[in-house]
């Protein structure tokens, strides 16, 4: 994985006073420069954001204005903490490489060319609207992905809200490993001079104000930020049979990732399909399997360039070097990486669009659901971004939907 190159490598000494120079070991790979550079916008609002150097031997922050020190600190603490891991590395596996037959060269600007034909309209920060071409090409993944869930899977079929009780995903584990991306949903306290307050404060204004904070209650639910996670409270206290539990769902997913929302690459609302299974570990293993094959078989007939390979999530600096070492190290996850258009620095880059999982116990006890073996159930999904998959059609394929793949035709 590729990170941004710095423009212009000056002496430390001639640089602006509101940058900064932080050194890292000669032992750092690009990959995990690029998790830095990603992690970094939400380290301090006083940080417009952290830059690695082409050879990764430093880090240059870029501040808003003069450090007090307490910023530097916060980028130190931030970088021991991705740097924890550096010992304890997993090589990576690629299990899937499908190279595209398609020799036409990759389309370029292809966010800006889906607004312009009016196929993709922005309606806010990371949140869009699809039509036309773009709409039908995501009902089509979607339903592809669907029939394999109950063809192949025989799952069930769900279609989930965007809400979720917040006890859900605190019972998740979500908000200890991934509080910086999680979204809050509140709302007004029923008190009537609280509410005419608010009104009146807001009647003039073209923008959200909040007079009195304690107006506020506390999140009863946030923005679903993974499909799987309305499943498990589904089977609490169940008993499964030796068959299991599967669905095929779909849902709007929220994530919020500050600055590193982009395009069609990264939003902050998508929307997710996925295939989720709950039952005994030889279950839920054969089943991620199958998952990986019937996606190595849907990247020949798309005909699309893309790897699955080793990942892990995205978790908060601070608990991501234990996290991401177990996942890596067990091959927990896997993801589904299609090439898409270069960047501004990088000849070549991926994106995940598709991602195979597997959580051993985990929810099975958080929810006290139990296998057909009387053990605490295993569970497992892979899920698809419907965006994403856009942006992957449109860049590989072309802007005219008769040139694409048969089995992507609409």
């Amino acid at each position: 994985m590729s990170i941004s190159a710095i423009p212009s490598e000056k002496p430390e000494r001639s640089q602006p006073p509101h940058v900064l120079t932080l050194p890292l070991p000669a032992n750092v790979t690009g990959e995990l420069a690029a998790e830095i550079e990603k992690q970094s916008v939400y380290v301090s609002p006083a940080i417009n954001r952290m830059r690695v150097s082409r050879e990764c031997s430093k880090v240059l922050v870029e501040l808003t204005g003069r450090d007090d020190g307490a910023s530097t600190a916060k980028a130190e603490r931030f970088l021991a903490s991705m740097l924890a891991s550096l010992d304890r590395e997993v090589e990576a596996k690629v299990l899937v490489h499908n190279r595209r037959k398609n020799s036409a060269p990759l389309e370029r600007h292809v966010y800006q060319k889906l607004i312009q034909y009016g196929w993709v309209v922005e309606l806010g920060h990371g949140q869009v609207a699809l039509s036309g071409p773009a709409l039908e090409l995501a009902r089509k993944i979607s339903a592809i992905c669907a029939n394999l869930g109950r063809d192949a899977f025989g799952g069930i079929e769900r279609e989930y809200p965007t809400l979720i009780p917040s006890e859900a995903l605190a019972r998740c584990g979500y908000i200890s490993s991934f509080p910086q991306n999680l979204s809050m949903v509140t709302r007004l306290r029923e008190d009537f001079d609280g509410i005419e307050t608010f009104r009146r404060a807001n009647s003039e204004n073209r923008t959200l104000h909040i007079p009195k904070a304690e107006a506020v209650v506390h999140p009863e639910a946030c923005l679903c930020p993974a499909l799987c996670y309305h499943c498990y409270p589904t089977l609490t206290g169940k008993k499964l049979k030796a068959t299991g539990h599967v669905e095929t769902s779909i849902g709007r997913i929220c994530r919020y990732e500050s600055s590193n929302i982009t395009g069609l690459d990264r939003l902050w609302e998508f929307t997710q399909r996925s295939i989720i299974w709950v039952g005994d570990d030889t279950f839920c293993t054969k089943l991620r399997q199958r998952a990986i094959d019937a996606a190595a078989l849907q990247l020949e007939e798309w005909d699309i360039e893309a790897t699955i390979e080793t990942a892990s999530d995205p978790f908060f600096a601070s608990v991501t070097t234990a996290k991401s070492l177990w996942q890596r190290s067990q091959d927990l996850k896997f993801e589904l990486r299609p090439v898409v258009e270069q960047g501004a620095h990088t000849p070549r880059r991926t994106i995940a669009a598709a991602s195979f999982n597997l959580h051993g116990p985990y929810f099975g006890n958080a929810f006290d659901i139990q296998s057909s073996d009387d053990e605490p159930a295993s569970s497992g999904c892979v899920s698809w971004g419907l965006e994403r998959w856009v942006l992957v059609v449109f860049t590989q394929h072309g802007f005219d939907p008769r040139n694409w793949p048969a089995a992507l035709r609409v």
